[in-house]
């Protein structure tokens, strides 16, 4: 009984595949061995995966497990390339990718000739199935070997003769502009994505029809700078147009992607939907489907939409724990349910529901809503430390933890946790940035921004170089502008994001890179805007962004106008929110860039011209899609001051409710930190008004306090708050 038992348990260990799955449908290809060592074609350990997985690939009745998932499970087992895998441990792999048969493989060259074995085996009970071998006397290009081999290993699956198209023709011509795109996908894999770009630019240089290196040029690019990003769209559009003889998977793919990447998200969903019909353990389509669901803000409650998208994500890490854009996607969700105030609810461990609705009525109550947030800020610490396990060197997985203390007020348990992080490599020149954001966080403001001027003082560009390729780290950089902003030293604030902006093209981005330019500007460029914008000042400078911004429109081509137009939107909105009163920036704004200004700045506009009744009529029109793209964090205060223009100081108060320093995000660049004061201000005149005097007084005191070191600039304001308090009589 007991050895029946033990042989039961055996066969419980290796099950095979579920009834009616054909395990020669499902493979796992693992890197051939370099038999000679021969440095000269050891890229085809590697190149041998990707070869053999876009021939095989071609049949849609076969499932290959792509060379990006292969790298991930390598990673998760500590193997590096040329390691060698035991039939036990490739077995094992193969288990973990869903697949039922699995592929050893090796090469040599002798003089002319290469040389091929392909062992297939059987995942569930390790019997070798067959073995391909191929012998053949090559030139430059090596490929058409891997060709005779695949279709040996077709023909074991049963494929039909005429999937056979041949790795040349399905991608490119040139071996070399090949032998690019392998470089560009492991760096990809690495997540160097500057070095893939360079790469993949490399590539499609050389061959300008490569369909799948423009794919994954487009790929790079929006994980690298996020979309919108021209060379992106072009990328894409080249990568549809060049992908006739790719695999219908990667078809699927590429069209899922431009889908996205054009906006088209119901059309994206409906095509990673596909790919999952095929396969469920395609990890790569569950975060597309995320991607397309979390991106998606139309309608005004984008509760729902939230709940896909974390439950994408989750199934996306259950298949590969080491998904890092997965994890951050997240950890972004679960940090704004996190939040004292959230707009979103987290009411269960994968379902949100919006807190209010339009009309501010409560759509949670209060109880619940506490719940959902303590749940929120548990899941968030939960999934930062499952990332810090499954990526310790990681910088943005650490980040994540901070972010996770952070939102719960564990400032000592962030501090520490930068610390850990700090011991895993001797160079971490973001470490005082991220270090002044938590003492910025705990109300250690001063302190903060000394530890800041000290690190801008002593760090350079390239101190970050061992982050190349890492744009979460301009993010640490900054971040360090808030705690300038918020104490009213908009010079200090400048330079740290000229600090980010040198880091992001000397570092991030590769010297040299062919895409700077004016659209390499826009990033500097929008970040001062919204600087100087939440503040109304200096003038000089507000003028200088939005005259920047407005050439650059003039300069470019069409495709990339809208983009540089909102680069110095907060700017144009400055000029005439701020002491200079000047509405011509607006109106250039709407000319250049063909867009309808937001309600807000309407209302605030006819209220210039007198007109109160088109005030009220603009405030009045329910939110639009527009409206929540752009200037988003101005929305409030723009209605506030409108609201308060008309009379209506309750309003100004409910609108400015929630808009305190627990609101607002210490983690990048949010420009509401300059913004504090000039609400404290404008709160406290509505208190005023209403004769709540003391809150009035705590309000106007508050902004003394905020900027009692302000810039001259700022100096109007200050004396504003002087007078309000004088007004209202000293506390006491």
């Amino acid at each position: 009984i007991v050895v029946l038992a033990a042989v039961a348990g055996l066969v419980r260990r290796t099950p095979g595949p579920p009834a009616g799955v054909d395990p020669r449908h499902s493979m796992l290809i693992l890197p051939f061995d370099n038999q000679r060592d021969e440095r000269a074609v050891d890229w085809l350990r590697d190149g041998s995966v990707s070869m053999l997985g876009l021939n095989l690939s071609q049949w849609n009745d076969l499932n290959v497990v792509d060379q990006e998932r292969l790298h991930d499970l390598l990673v998760r087992h500590r193997l590096r390339a040329g390691d060698d895998v035991g039939l036990e441990l490739a077995r094992r792999l193969a288990r973990e990718a869903g697949a039922w048969t699995v592929v050893l493989g090796d090469f040599a060259r002798t003089g002319d000739s290469l040389h091929l074995t392909a062992r297939v085996y059987d995942v569930a009970s390790g019997e070798r199935v067959d073995v391909a071998r191929v012998d053949e006397r090559v030139g430059a290009d090596v490929r058409p070997p891997f060709d005779q081999l695949a279709a040996k290993l077709l023909d074991l699956s049963g494929a039909p003769n005429e999937v056979r198209i041949g790795l040349a023709r399905a991608t490119t011509a040139s071996l070399e502009a090949y032998r690019a795109y392998l470089a560009g996908v492991e760096q990809l894999n690495r997540w160097d994505l500057a070095g893939a770009e360079r790469d993949l630019r490399r590539a499609i240089r050389i061959d300008t029809t490569f369909g799948l290196a423009y794919y994954k040029l487009a790929l790079a690019r929006g994980w690298l700078v996020g979309t919108g990003d021209s060379t992106a769209d072009a990328a894409i559009i080249r990568a549809t147009a060049y992908s006739e003889h790719l695999p219908a998977h990667d078809r699927t793919v590429i069209n899922a992607y431009r889908a996205f990447l054009g906006g088209e998200y119901a059309a994206a969903r409906s095509a990673y939907q596909q790919l999952l019909t095929r396969d469920r353990s395609d990890a790569d389509a569950w975060y597309g489907l995320g991607e397309a669901w979390f991106h998606d803000t139309t309608g005004s409650d984008e509760a729902s939409h939230w709940t896909q998208a974390i439950r994408a994500f989750k199934r996306t890490l259950a298949l590969d724990p080491d998904y890092a854009l997965a994890y951050e996607h997240v950890q972004a969700m679960l940090g704004a349910a996190a939040a004292a105030h959230p707009d979103y609810a987290l009411v269960a461990a994968d379902s949100f529901a919006r807190v209010q609705g339009p009309d501010d009525r409560p759509l949670v109550d209060s109880a619940t809503a506490g719940t959902a947030v303590r749940r929120a800020r548990a899941e968030a610490l939960a999934t930062a430390r499952t990332w810090v396990s499954s990526q310790p060197t990681t910088l943005r997985a650490h980040g994540a933890m901070v972010d996770a203390y952070l939102a719960s007020g564990n400032y000592g348990a962030a501090l520490a946790e930068v610390d850990r992080f700090r011991q895993t490599a001797p160079v971490h020149p973001e470490l005082p940035f991220v270090e002044a954001r938590i003492r910025f966080a705990s109300g250690e403001v001063d302190r903060a921004a000394r530890q800041l001027l000290s690190a801008l003082d002593t760090v350079a560009p390239q101190d970050f170089r061992p982050y190349r390729g890492t744009p979460t780290v301009v993010a640490d950089i900054a971040a360090a502008a808030n705690v300038f902003a918020f104490q009213g030293d908009l010079t200090s604030a400048a330079k740290t994001i000229d600090l980010a902006d040198q880091v992001r093209r000397e570092v991030i981005q590769h010297p040299g890179d062919e895409t700077a330019g004016s659209s390499s500007e826009a990033w500097r460029r929008m970040a001062l805007s919204e600087l100087y914008g939440a503040t109304g000042v200096p003038t000089a400078s507000l003028r200088q962004v939005w005259q920047s911004a407005a050439e650059a429109v003039r300069m470019a081509p069409p495709d990339q106008r809208m983009h540089l137009a909102h680069s110095g939107a907060s700017a144009a909105i400055g000029l005439f929110t701020g002491p200079a009163a000047d509405s011509s920036a607006l109106g250039e704004y709407r000319a250049l860039s063909g867009e309808t200004l937001t309600k807000e700045v309407r209302a605030l506009l006819a209220l210039s011209r007198g007109d109160s009744v088109a005030a009220r009529r603009a405030l009045a029109e329910p939110d639009s899609l527009q409206s929540k793209s752009r200037y988003g964090a101005y929305r409030r205060p723009l209605a506030a001051q409108a609201y308060y223009l008309l009379g209506d100081y309750q309003a100004t108060l409910r609108t400015l409710r929630d808009f305190e320093p627990g609101a607002l995000r210490t983690g990048g660049f949010d420009s509401r930190w300059g913004m504090l004061g000039r609400v404290r201000l404008l709160r406290a005149a509505a208190f005023e008004q209403l004769g709540r005097r003391s809150e009035a007084r705590a309000e106007y005191e508050g902004v003394l306090t905020q900027w009692r070191a302000a810039d001259p600039a700022l100096q109007p304001f200050v004396r504003q708050a002087q007078q309000g308090l004088a007004r209202v009589g000293e506390a006491g």
